[in-house]
Order: structure tokens, then sequence, then C-alpha cells
């Protein structure tokens, strides 16, 4: 059996994962093959200059989190030189050697170590055609990022999803014996933030159209019942609504991964309906009327369950109004507000300051200066809650 490791020498999400693939062949009997990529295409990344920072900001903070080495600060390696580092790789097949080599060419390029990546890569010419042929191949598997491994027909992203891969090969039997399981390890957070003096605000950048959010919309607003945070759901359209067109292959992996990250989470889901163009609209709608009667959490969480767990169609009368009762909104008042356009007007601002704060995709996190992508940063977001109200960090 073999794995396939879809690397990107100036992904540091893909850094991350190489570090930790060593252990993952000691502990299981399977094989790993790995191969050298390029950036996604733009159809697949449409804004990569903001999920290039991203990346580095992220992988700086979850390194911080986990028993992992990331000495990136924030701005990306040279492309001449990430292009000799994978031009060095290409012809490196022996699992242990490309992870090891992996390593040393990542720790250099974040660190702009041009000296070293020369030394490392004396000779070496790049290679696009060879790249952009791996990467075509990448996608005749069925998968279009970096930092991704393959297993049958399951990918598995990052060190985020390992637990999933772990699972998998387990329940292949391919554990070796006297081998723990567990890769990705957690150490305590010693993290240098100011002291809240105040009631903390924690912005919470939402759509429902978005899998992921509704997978982690009851833990954040669990945060808010925990700890004295005021939180600000900012609601949005999704990006395919919003001009950015997603293709077929990206879409079928953002209903598969969720369904596990679901089942993880003890979350329901799978029994959706694509809320998409009026559905969204007419849920949308009916939010400034849910905060005013004092029921937003219980409506958003109500339209989230419908549309990904209840298969409810929002663009019907009978399905948003099964959604609006069951989080307490009398229907009679509510439908007039169906015809309310000002949420259009929130809607676009949210966006907007989305943008200002380097990211473009839900679910976002904003804790004054600290800001974080994902539902599965809710366990990072937390620890800075926790740091920041001078409580325990771990």
């Amino acid at each position: 059996m073999m794995l396939r490791f879809f690397h990107r020498v100036d992904d540091p999400w893909s850094f991350l994962l190489a570090q930790l693939l060593p252990g993952l062949l000691d502990a299981y009997d399977i094989g790993l093959e790995c191969i050298t990529v390029p950036f996604p295409t733009l159809d697949f990344a449409p804004r990569p200059d903001l999920l290039t920072a991203h990346a580095l900001r992220d992988a700086l903070d979850l390194a911080r989190h986990c028993d992992l080495a990331f000495d990136g600060d924030g701005t990306p390696p040279d492309p001449a030189l990430a292009a000799l580092a994978a031009a060095r790789l290409l012809d490196v097949h022996a699992p242990a050697a490309y992870l090891a080599l992996a390593v040393r060419l990542g720790t250099a390029l974040f660190r702009h170590d041009a000296a070293s990546i020369r030394s490392l890569c004396h000779g070496v010419v790049p290679d696009p055609a060879r790249l952009l042929a791996n990467q075509a191949r990448q996608l005749r598997e069925g998968h279009f990022n970096t930092g991704m491994i393959g297993f049958g027909e399951n990918w598995y992203w990052g060190v985020d999803r390992l637990a999933h891969l772990e699972n998998d090969l387990l329940t292949a039997g391919r554990r070796r014996p006297g081998h723990s399981v567990g890769l990705l390890q957690r150490k305590p957070a010693r993290l240098d933030v100011p002291i809240a003096s105040a009631t903390l605000e924690l912005e919470y950048f939402c759509t429902f159209r978005s899998p992921y959010t509704y997978i982690g919309t009851a833990r954040t607003f669990d945060l808010a019942r925990r700890y004295p945070i005021r939180l600000v759901p900012r609601l949005m359209l999704p990006m395919k609504m919003a001009g950015y067109v997603v293709p077929p292959m990206k879409s079928a992996y953002f209903r598969f991964d969720p369904a596990r990250e679901a089942l993880r989470h003890g979350v329901r889901f799978g029994n959706f309906c694509d809320p998409f163009g009026a559905g969204l609209e007419r849920a949308m709608a009916l939010v400034d009327h849910a905060r005013a009667v004092g029921r937003l959490e219980a409506y958003i969480l109500s339209v989230m369950q419908g549309v990904w767990a209840d298969g409810l169609d929002t663009a019907t009368d009978a399905g948003l109004r099964l959604i609006a009762e069951r989080a307490g909104l009398d229907w009679p008042k509510a439908e007039p507000h169906l015809a309310d356009q000002g949420w259009r007007n929130w809607a676009a601002e949210n966006r907007a300051v989305l943008e200002t704060i380097g990211q473009y995709a839900a679910p976002t996190y904003r804790l004054a200066d600290y800001v974080t992508w994902g539902q599965d940063r809710i366990w990072m977001l937390e620890r800075q809650i926790r740091a920041r109200l001078g409580l325990d960090a771990g």
C-alpha cells in the first residue's frame, strides 16, 4: 500500500507536514511516494497573495502550539530560490532522503538563507515542465492542493488531517506492533499577549453556505458562554456569490472533508440543500429581524443546521419558515422582512473588513490583533482567549 505526498517547497503547511511524515512511516507499514508540485492554478487558489500571507502566519502560529519548527518571518521565500529547491527534489525518490532534504530546503527557504539553498542545489537547473507534469498527475488523481497526502481515493491536507489518515491506516491494519498512534503533539502554550482589561470582542466572519462555518459555529458560540467575550457575528455572502468561481473538484472536496470533520466533532452533517442564490438571500434577509428580537444565535444555528444537516430549502417558504420558527421567530412577523434589502450593505461591509485584515474566506476569527482562519483553529483561538484573560494557556 502506498501514500502519495504532493509537496510544494515554499508551502509552509507542506513544510510542517514533511516534518511529521518520517514518524508516520515508522509507526505504520506503508510506502510513500513523494511528488514535488508547483503552486495551485488560479482557479483553485484565486487569491494567491492572501493565501500565501495567511499560510505564513498560520504555520508560525501552528508550530508554536505543536512540536514543530518554523522560522518564517512572514515574508514568502524568493521565487528563484524556491524554483531551485523544487528542481533539486525532483530527482530524489527514496522517501527518507526526500523528506530529510525537503525539511533542510524548507528551513533555508523560510529563513531566506540563499547561501544554503545554492549550496544544496549546486548545479541544479529549474525545471518548471516537470513540476507542471506532476501537477497534472495530481489533478488526474483527484486533488489540486499542495501539502496533500493521497491514500487510495481519499485525501488528507497538512497536519490538520493526520488524525483522519491515522484512523484510516489503523482501520486498514497498517500500524506496526509496538508503536503508538497520534503523531501531531500539542505542546503547552506560552503566549506572550497583553492581558485584557475588559470584556474581549471576538469578530466571527461567517457565511451560511460554508460547511466548515457550520461545523464550528456551535463551538464558537460556546466560547462566548464560557468566557467574558462579546461575540460579533459578521455574516457575508460566500466567495462564489462574491464573484469567485469554485471548480467542481474543489466543491466535491468541500463536501467530503467537512463530513469527516463533522463526525469528529459530533455534528450532524450530510443531508444538505445548497442555498446558493435566492435561498441564501432570503436567509440573510431575516438576520436583522432575528437580531432585533434577541434570537440571532438561535437563527444562525438553525439556518446552518437546516442547510447542512436537515435538507431544508431556504428558497421556499416551507423550508425557511421551519428554520425560523424553531429558532423562536414568529413567522407572520418575520415573513415581511424578506423584502428588506438592507442586509446587502452590512454583508458587503463585512467582506470589505475581512479584506482589510488579509483574509477572504469563512470562517475567520479576529480577536484584537489576532486573526485566524478555519474551524480547525478554534482550539488555538481558545488558547489566545485564555492567555488574554490571564488564565492558564493550556
